[in-house]
Order: structure tokens, then sequence, then C-alpha cells
């Protein structure tokens, strides 16, 4: 059972939305359960106070009582696993919501038109990609010990190039040192554009960025990877970021 929720002032838009949704998942084979919410402080109380988790949240961007950009930035520190999804007439405000770990968006004028590829593009990252399951296996040091260490890609959050010359390897759960060897070399290993090069120091899994938040990546569990310390490389670290999601769906 799919868990739905959609965030929408218009409860005209709100009610044939929700109505939408459902017969599409219904004709895809998956069933959901779809709860509706007016505003979005309504919808973050829900999830604060009922502990109430969703798969997917539709957000409305322009609503009164609380901007879905707002929503969506507590969202993502109550439940980081959540996909975010966009509801707008304004296509200026596409990029913007990426920032804030978006799926994709949804413009309310071209909705049938959609609603198809939505749903077909949500049922296969809630799948897990063929390539996110695959296991890798690096040359670690342990105590000093060289020993092998095999986990799937989807664990890695990050790899770092430290001054020490010392290559780290993040993952959802622990921290290992790697052998030293140039981060292209270990980029081929994981096959970008999931892994990506940042400021020349890391290898970022982009599938484990959360949002950005004052010039760092933030990431599943709260680590952090820097955009940059020059402008120009914080605008490139958020350009390849942005172009990662929008090629994603």
């Amino acid at each position: 059972m799919l868990r739905i929720a959609i965030c929408d002032d218009d409860l005209r838009f709100l009610d044939h939305f929700a109505q939408m949704l459902s017969e599409a998942f219904a004709d895809a084979g998956q069933p959901t359960k779809i709860s509706t919410f007016s505003d979005g402080k309504f919808l973050i109380e829900t999830v604060e106070k009922e502990k109430r988790m969703f798969d997917v949240v539709f957000l409305d961007v322009e609503m009164p009582v609380i901007h879905g950009f707002q929503v969506a930035q507590r969202l993502r520190e109550l439940n980081a696993a959540c996909l975010l999804l966009f509801t707008t007439y304004m296509e200026h405000q596409s990029r913007e919501g990426y920032r804030y770990g978006a799926f994709r968006y949804m413009f309310k004028n071209h909705l049938e038109a959609e609603i198809g590829e939505a749903v077909s593009g949500i049922l296969k990252k809630l799948g897990i990609a063929a390539v996110e399951r695959e296991c890798v296996t690096f040359r670690c040091r342990t105590s000093g010990t060289l020993e092998n260490l095999t986990l799937q890609k989807s664990d890695i959050l990050f790899l770092q190039s430290e001054k020490t010359r010392r290559i780290a390897l993040k993952t959802v759960c622990a921290e290992y040192e790697l052998l030293t060897k140039p981060l292209s070399e270990y980029a081929k290993q994981l096959q970008p554009p999931v892994f990506m090069p940042i400021m020349r120091s890391y290898l970022l899994n982009f599938n484990h960025v959360e949002g950005i938040r004052d010039g760092f990546f933030v990431l599943t569990g709260g680590a952090t990877v820097p955009l940059g310390v020059k402008r120009e490389v914080r605008k490139s670290s958020v350009e390849k970021y942005l172009k990662f999601l929008e090629e994603r769906v």
C-alpha cells in the first residue's frame, strides 16, 4: 500500500487531483491510501504529532498559510526518504523546488498529460533501480591491515580525497579508509552519473542528497558535503545536481 499525501488550498482541485491519482495508480496495479490536506501547517502537524509517514507527498507551491517550499523543508527534516512532488501553474518556480530535494514538478494546467509519466516515475524510483542494488568491492585499511570491503552502491554517501591523501569512504552507517588512488579511478568503478565529482575532493552519491542549505549538500542522515569555496565552484556543484534531478525524471 503506497501512502500518499496531497496538500493544496484549492479544495476543488484537491478532490479532483486525488481522484486522478487514485485512478492512475490503480491502472498501474498499485494500491494507494491517499490523505488530503488543505494547508501545509496541518500536514506538518499530522506528521509531527501523529507520526504518520508518507511515501509520496504532492505539494502546492503557493499556499496562504505556509509556502509549499517551507513545508517541503520541514518534511525533509521529519522524513528524508519521502518523494516530494510540487504542483503549480507557474513554470518559473520549477528549479527552485529542486533545492528541497523535489522529485519532479507537475503543472496544474497539464495534469492529464503528465500524470501517467509521473506515476510511472514514482513507481520506478520507489522500486529502486537495478544499478543501486549492485555491489562493489574496495580494498580498505582496518587497523593497518588491508582487506576487501563489499557493499551495495546504494549504501555509499560519498568518497573524499583528504589533504593527507587519505581516501575516506562514508556510508550510511560507517566510515572506511580506502587505498590511495585518484578519485577518477573510483568514479569509473562506481559508474556515474549517480556518483558525481564535487570540488575535485568528493565523489558524491546524488541519490542521497536531500537538499541544499547554507552552502552544503545535506545528505541522508544529516551528513553534509560543501558546495565549494569559490562562487563559480558552488554554482557548478548546484548545476550538476539540478541537471541530475531533471534528467532522472
